[in-house]
């Protein structure tokens, strides 16, 4: 049995979930039977099994959210403190290192990729000097830049490319999930594949089959997304074109609004008198439930991909290239400030009609996908 050692978040964010179970998916594939050792990349010391304990309680929250001198983050400072114990460090001792998806490269004004919380402690301190043969396997990962970046602005930080080279070298193989993302890697001198992201395999993981479409989802995020990067966006608009849209679908149809986090949910509860809300702590719970969908209108990109995994047509209102995904399975996107009613309801009678021709499509894409996967992992499995 491979130990496999997976650098994610784990009951963080749904969609890193998805990232890793379908990754999880194409690994069983590849190796056959797998042990998974989940690290909390918020909190280092969760590479400890002694330390797991503290993501249980979610007390990473706090240590990720204070700096101590330096600028060092007090999670990363407790690491530092440590010892590591090469016989049961989840690095040390892994028969296979994996970073699961998420933005991995990014560059802006107050931050850039190479000062993650994770790198050095995971990675300068432990793997390298230590890799002793084992594959360490960068998939899934993307970038996170404002809405049309052609990646120009990377160019102007030369640690910031040296970071992004070191990366690559270090990782037996490299795939990323978006155009935008070769681009960069590109600048750094790399040449890296572009394959669609892995979370469009969860469910063949978990076991979770598509079901008869009861009712439209639709998601909703302040402002369209978790970002502005100075980009003019008016919150305000979208809330009112919103709130008028999901109030006149839901004359025609079953409406269903995603949360995929509490703050969603209070959001929701303020914009409408009445909504039919879907929450839940489990991202097994949001697999099934999207099993039921007809389709999505979805500013949560991996809500979209979770959707068209299971053959059912979305479209994605975002604010940075995260939304440049949605190219890579044949998903619509647009930047929130052109998502007018008339453009939205123009989206529901496509995606209406793409109900029946979509899960063919999505069928064939994924078989793609997974060859394109299973290759890169068949021709790498050794570093």
């Amino acid at each position: 049995m491979t130990r496999v050692s997976i650098i994610t978040t784990v009951n963080h964010n749904v969609g890193d979930d998805f990232v890793r179970e379908g990754i999880l998916h194409l690994l069983s594939k590849q190796f056959g039977k797998i042990q998974p050792k989940l690290i909390h990349k918020h909190l280092p010391i969760t590479t400890r099994p002694e330390f797991y304990w503290f993501r249980r309680y979610q007390v990473d929250k706090f240590f990720d959210r204070y700096h101590v001198s330096g600028g060092l983050k007090v999670s990363s400072r407790i690491d530092r403190m440590l010892p590591v114990f090469p016989w049961s460090d989840r690095i040390k001792a892994c028969d296979m290192l994996v970073q699961s998806g998420a933005p991995v490269y990014w560059a802006h004004p107050d931050g850039d990729c190479q000062n993650n919380e994770w790198w050095k402690p995971l990675i300068e301190r432990r793997w390298v000097g230590a890799a002793r043969g084992r594959p360490f396997f960068n998939l899934a990962g993307g970038t996170c830049q404002r809405w049309g970046s052609d990646g120009s602005e990377f160019a102007e930080k030369p640690e910031t490319l040296e970071y992004i080279r070191r990366f690559f070298d270090l990782t037996t193989a490299t795939s990323v999930r978006d155009q935008l993302s070769v681009r960069v890697v590109g600048l750094a001198g790399r040449k890296v594949e572009a394959i669609p992201c892995s979370s469009i395999f969860a469910v063949d993981r978990l076991g979770i089959a598509p079901e008869k479409g009861e009712y439209v989802v639709v998601n909703y995020m302040k402002g369209g997304g978790h970002y502005t990067f100075g980009q003019e966006i008016d919150a305000k608009k979208w809330d009112e074109t919103f709130v008028k849209f999901v109030d006149d679908l839901s004359q025609r149809m079953r409406v269903v609004v995603a949360c995929h986090d509490q703050k969603e949910v209070n959001a929701i509860k303020w914009l409408f008198k009445r909504a039919e809300i879907f929450f839940s702590h489990d991202y097994l719970d949001y697999l099934k439930f999207y099993a039921s969908a007809r389709f999505g209108i979805m500013n949560r990109v991996h809500g979209a991909f979770a959707i068209a995994s299971l053959g059912k047509p979305a479209v994605v209102i975002g604010t940075d290239s995260r939304a440049e995904m949605t190219n890579m399975i044949g998903l619509r996107s647009t930047f929130v400030s052109n998502a007018t009613r008339e453009w939205l309801d123009q989206q529901v009678d496509l995606l209406e009609k793409e109900v029946e021709t979509f899960p063919a499509e999505m069928a064939r894409r994924k078989a793609e996908a997974e060859r394109n996967y299973l290759r890169l992992l068949s021709t790498n499995s050794k570093s």
